[in-house]
């Protein structure tokens, strides 16, 4: 009764404007007026490709389907296509890699040090709330307007970041281009999951991995550059310099479909209350996640309520995407499939460890060596090449062999490795320990990142790639965010009884040794002794590596799971067809 009353209300009306996906073939045999179909159904809908329209019978639906996206991915059009969504995702990866490398400078201009986890885990936190909605909005809207759009949020954010007077002014920045910036990154994968075969994909993924390459050692370095030399708001601005240009291109070259339809028959497609429950569900779990043992204790109403709260939205998401949603962001039929269930699954231990050396390597490398960022980018950059390079020869092993179940497995085991080895370093680790274990590292990940991918779009139907993506990336996100919440955590937790002990020890030193929980650079002022900064720097080390032990058992839970997982050979066209 509940649900056949919320069928009633005009914004989640089931009228033939909007038919259910997982109903759609049977599309040819029913009658109504006229529907506004998806991107994925293009040869019943009419669609606008590079200015002029053409329409498609129903009934013809796979080989005119696949016709007519081979026509649509080819010539200008994919060049075109290519160089908008590349420039798109070399703006993504060079702000994540700056803000990386600044994130000392961040935190010593802000004395800022227990908000570490709020200033990554800000952006993070809104690119996977929206992260579920950006494959469905593409079929709605068109890629071309919803990459626009990502833009203009991404371009805001990066504005109020540079002009950030306080913590909290940067943190809100965070949010407002973490919305824009999944979008960057995510339509990469939507557009060629939409538009190429499983097997064709790898081969353009290679581009855009060589892109992610250049950006991020570009972004490391301009990071310790600015951070050093003009102040970290450069290290923000430099977004929109760039963002004008990219924009023009965008709109210049990007011609592909345009879904028909008016405004009100668009809006009626839009799952409101399923976006509004996901958003709300991630927002209130990772504010209760941020806050424990933090802002608040664990067993404090505020945390205990936030938590609770947010799995009751998350339930509520379940159910309206199973029982009311007419077109749901998160199909319950994706569930069916044995590989996508378990990817799903894998993903989120696989992203709480995703950003582990990216955000937290520089500030080990800031409080055992007192390093310029300059020299913390470059140190970050055999990691950056290593995962880029190894990502780069993986997509095209899996384009020439099809093999990619194996990379997996093997990549998985790596990574746990890697992470394993981080606790060897220490408060004297060599250069080579510095430079060697991230690479180990990054070869793990390098070598997880696109089989997973491709194992993923492989086992569902091709209409709903573009929805699966989406919902893969914000798994990763969610688990990212996840991971930084829960390695703050870690590390508070762990300091706080270290500095108390270090209270005792040398009273007339308290304020400074207090005043490492908010900046770790009070370690290398001249008034500390060498005696207090040795144990200061033991304290935050020893910290540290409970941290990688706890992220080296998430790391080897993903590669349990990835055990489990079936080797399907990859679909060579658009035929459906998925395992069950």
């Amino acid at each position: 009764m509940f649900f056949a009353s919320l069928k009633k209300l005009p914004f989640v009306s089931t009228s033939t404007t909007a038919p259910r996906q997982n109903n759609v073939d049977n599309s040819a045999n029913s009658s109504g007026s006229a529907s506004i179909r998806s991107i994925e159904e293009l040869p019943e809908a009419k669609v606008h490709i590079d200015g002029a329209a053409s329409s498609k019978e129903p009934g013809d639906s796979n080989e005119l389907q696949q016709d007519e996206r081979a026509a649509v991915f080819k010539g200008k059009t994919m060049v075109g296509t290519m160089i908008a969504l590349g420039l798109s995702m070399f703006l993504a990866s060079l702000d994540i890699t700056i803000v990386g490398t600044m994130l000392p400078k961040i935190v010593e201009k802000f004395n800022a040090l227990t908000l570490t986890g709020w200033i990554t885990s800000a952006y993070i936190l809104s690119t996977t709330a929206l992260q579920p909605i950006y494959g469905k909005m593409c079929q709605i809207y068109g890629h071309q307007y919803v990459l626009l759009a990502t833009h203009g949020f991404f371009l805001v954010g990066s504005v109020i970041c540079g002009a950030s007077k306080s913590a909290n002014m940067l943190i809100a920045g965070r949010v407002i281009a973490g919305v824009g910036g999944s979008g960057l990154t995510s339509l990469c994968f939507v557009v060629l999951g939409d538009f190429l075969p499983t097997t064709k994909r790898p081969l353009y993924f290679t581009i855009f991995e060589a892109l992610w390459a250049v950006s991020a050692v570009s972004g490391a370095l301009l990071g310790g550059l600015f951070a050093d030399k003009t102040g970290f708001e450069w290290g923000f601005y430099i977004n929109p310099c760039i963002q004008g240009v990219v924009i023009v291109l965008v709109i210049i070259l990007m011609r592909l479909p345009r879904p028909q339809g008016s405004a009100i028959e668009k809006l009626k497609r839009i799952d409101f209350i399923g976006i509004l429950t996901i958003i709300t569900s991630i927002v209130l779990l990772q504010l209760g996640l941020v806050w424990g043992g933090q802002e608040y204790p664990w067993k404090s109403a505020a945390v205990i309520i936030t938590l609770v709260l947010g799995f009751v939205f998350l339930f509520a998401f379940v159910a309206v995407e199973w029982k009311l949603a007419v077109e749901p962001i998160m199909p319950m039929r994706l569930f069916k499939s044995r590989n996508a269930s378990l990817a799903f699954i894998g993903q989120l231990p696989f992203g709480i460890v995703f950003f582990l050396v990216l955000f937290y390597y520089p500030l080990y490398l800031s409080v055992i060596w007192n390093v310029s960022a300059i020299s913390t980018g470059l140190y970050l950059i055999s990691c950056v090449l290593s995962t880029t390079l190894t990502c780069i020869a993986t997509c095209i092993v899996i384009a020439k062999t099809g093999i990619y179940l194996q990379l997996l497995w093997c990549g998985q085991a790596i990574n746990a490795t890697g992470i394993g080895l981080l606790a060897l370093l220490g408060t004297s680790p060599s250069s080579g320990m510095i430079i060697g274990i991230p690479i180990i590292y990054g070869v793990g990940i390098g070598l997880s990142m696109q089989p997973m991918l491709c194992c993923v779009q492989n086992a569902v139907k091709q209409k709903d790639v573009a929805t699966t993506t989406s919902l893969f990336m914000t798994i990763r996100m969610m688990g990212g965010a996840l991971g930084l919440v829960i390695a703050q955590s870690i590390i508070q937790n762990q300091m706080s009884p270290r500095l108390d002990n270090l209270v005792v020890k040398y009273p007339d030193q308290a304020a400074t040794i207090k005043g490492m929980i908010r900046n770790q650079s009070v370690i290398w002022e001249s008034g500390v002794s060498v005696d207090l900064r040795n144990a200061l720097i033991e304290a935050y080390v020893q910290s540290l590596n409970t941290m990688y032990y706890v992220f080296t058992a998430f790391a080897g839970l993903s590669f349990v799971l990835s055990l489990l997982l079936k080797d399907a050979p990859l679909h060579k066209d658009f035929n459906d067809s998925d395992d069950e």
